[in-house]
């Protein structure tokens, strides 16, 4: 039983963004060594170094071995995963690092086939316009995050952490640009972006944003004012930005950027084009971000 998606749907109620653990397996085996490795059925079994397949039981090895033999070579080489990453690919070391967590958590093949496809193979980028976005990190960083919210949906609010801590690790290689995308069915979500922006026009966009995360359960015009007075927010031009049609069509710029990009959930991130489609902790991410800068 592996775990339920964790993106929060477009329409309908709002489900729970933390999945549920995988369902216990047996005792973890310790991963077999080169010298004790063997080759069954023409497959290869013998680990390259730095694979542990120590939380894995007999079963899901042997659907590890199938995909790791099944699938070719994050690198473009004509040979299969496992082989690849016993010589010099070390994308296929990660590659297969990712897919014995996902055995481990009981994704079947063809979902590890699709989950590698999205991270791993060649894809055309997405582009994203982030002239107008808010951005923090470095500037002449490698990756570049681009990350689509609604400020009140709380899996968004949830995911504000990890990425604070991804900037953090990441100081020379990271910048993160925020775009808005309010959901129809949350009340306040669109005058809270359209004060977001109004904020950012006084240069005081994630300070301002951190105490909209704060107050999420009580946004409104009265609550929204009041985090912009907790914000040293000029109020007079803060109100009468809001009003504004040059922002509201701000808003409306990145709402239709992430239609035309296909979004099916907030938060949706991107990393250097790509969508992010693992699961949202720290661990996780780091994995792409890793990735993408070749570690």
């Amino acid at each position: 039983m592996r775990r339920a998606p964790t993106w929060l749907p477009l329409a309908g109620a709002l489900g729970i963004c933390v999945s549920a653990p995988a369902c216990a397996k047996a005792p973890a085996q310790p991963p077999p060594t080169e010298a004790a490795a063997t080759k069954a059925g023409g497959e290869d079994t013998t680990l390259p170094p730095g694979i542990d397949l120590g939380k894995l039981d007999e079963f899901s090895k042997k659907v590890f071995f199938r995909i790791a033999n099944g699938e070719s070579s994050v690198c473009g080489q004509a040979q299969s995963l496992i082989a690849s990453a016993k010589k010099d690919c070390g994308r296929s070391v990660n590659a297969l690092r990712y897919v014995a967590r996902l055995v481990e958590q009981g994704f079947t093949d063809s979902e590890v086939s699709e989950a590698l496809a999205k991270r791993y193979r060649p894809i055309a980028p997405r582009k994203l316009d982030v002239a107008s976005a808010p951005m923090k990190g470095n500037p002449n960083g490698k990756i570049t995050l681009v990350e689509f919210a609604d400020y009140e949906c709380p899996h968004c609010k949830r995911f504000q952490p990890v990425l604070r801590q991804i900037v953090e690790e990441f100081p020379n290689d990271v910048k993160l640009y925020f775009k808005h995308y309010p959901l129809p069915q949350h009340t306040n979500a669109r005058l809270a972006a359209e004060a977001a922006v109004a904020a950012q026009k006084q240069g005081k966009f994630w300070q301002f944003q951190d105490k909209l995360w704060e107050h999420q359960d009580e946004l409104g015009p009265a609550e929204i004012e009041k985090v912009g007075k907790e914000t040293g927010l000029d109020l007079a031009k803060f109100r009468q930005d809001i009003a504004s049609e040059a922002i509201k069509a701000r808003v409306e710029k990145d709402h239709g950027d992430g239609i035309a990009a296909g979004i099916q959930a907030t938060p949706t991130l991107y990393i250097n084009g790509r969508e992010y489609t693992d699961a949202r902790d720290s661990d996780s991410l780091k994995e792409w971000i890793k990735d993408e800068l070749g570690h």
